[in-house]
């Protein structure tokens, strides 16, 4: 996203989107995303909706610098609150 539309709720608006429609349309019963460590941003949006952090998978991506770790949330079907 472009930097000039962050902190404008846009992310985690589009997150509740994404996962109520995978609930209620697409029938899931849990819903995972990952993100970057070092990315705040991200991982707040990620809680706010009321996913949980997991873990943390170790060297999961190869990256142009290198190895990166990324976090683990997820949701289930039936700790979503439709936030």
């Amino acid at each position: 996203m472009n930097p000039k539309y962050w902190k404008m709720g846009f992310a985690t608006e589009v997150a509740n989107l994404l996962i109520s429609y995978g609930f209620k349309q697409l029938k899931l019963h849990r819903i995972f995303a990952t993100c970057d460590p070092r990315n705040i941003g991200s991982l707040r949006v990620l809680e706010k909706v009321g996913m949980m952090k997991e873990g943390r998978i170790r060297e999961h991506i190869l990256i142009k610098d290198g190895w990166r770790d990324s976090l683990l949330y997820s949701v289930l079907e039936q700790e979503w609150n439709g936030n």
